[in-house]
């Protein structure tokens, strides 16, 4: 391992940190194949167990602390945010050994300028998904992906794909914190950033 990624900018400077943090979570959103494209969204279940699952990062807003993913609206992570919206989103790197969490408050949204916003940005292939005749998690006693017989395979026209409107929604997750920690050789970092007014608040902490 070299000693420059051993030691980067962000190893003893907070200030790096918070920036080397916005610019992975940039690189999540534009890079389909970065690590940081698909984090771990955590809920709290109807039954008080967490649940976690990968959803996409669709995008994210700095100045206003937003993030944007898009999911079924038939998915349990629905009734779970709308009963409590505390959430966390866990991203990891390999390559660079960083994790990241977002910890912050979701709200749904379904048929209001938000989410037409997110479904215009939706491309072609993540459209399709939403034409699924059955919610996410249903039984089946075949293999399936769901989807009805005739968009199977292809992408069918615009015309077709609007038919699966009902069934989309946007989640925004306006986040307060962020967790950072670096595994290194020479000793692991870890950093946290507390929104407040007036803005972020920085500690490192004890890995």
């Amino acid at each position: 391992m070299s000693q420059e990624r051993i030691t980067p900018p962000h190893y003893n400077d907070l200030r790096a940190v918070h920036q080397a943090a916005e610019e992975l979570l940039v690189r999540g959103r534009d890079d389909p194949a970065h690590p940081f494209r698909k984090p771990v969204m955590a809920t709290v279940g109807a039954d008080g167990a967490p649940r976690a699952r990968i959803i996409i990062l669709r995008d994210v807003m700095f100045g206003e602390r937003i993030v944007r993913l898009h999911t079924d609206a038939r998915s349990s992570k629905i009734s779970e945010i709308q009963d409590n919206p505390d959430v966390i989103l866990d991203f990891y790197d390999p390559e660079q050994e960083v994790q990241l969490q977002l910890s912050g408050r979701s709200s749904i949204h379904r048929d209001d300028g938000f989410a037409d916003n997110a479904w215009a940005q939706a491309s072609a292939p993540s459209r399709r998904a939403y034409l699924a005749s059955g919610h996410p998690g249903a039984a089946s006693s075949v293999p399936t992906s769901g989807l009805p017989a005739d968009v199977e395979g292809i992408i069918p026209p615009e015309k077709r794909l609007l038919e699966g409107r009902g069934n989309f929604a946007a989640i925004q997750i306006i986040y307060h914190q962020i967790d950072w920690l670096f595994l290194s050789p020479n000793g692991n970092r870890r950093a946290r950033f507390v929104f407040e007014e007036g803005g972020w608040q920085a500690t490192w902490l004890v890995p």
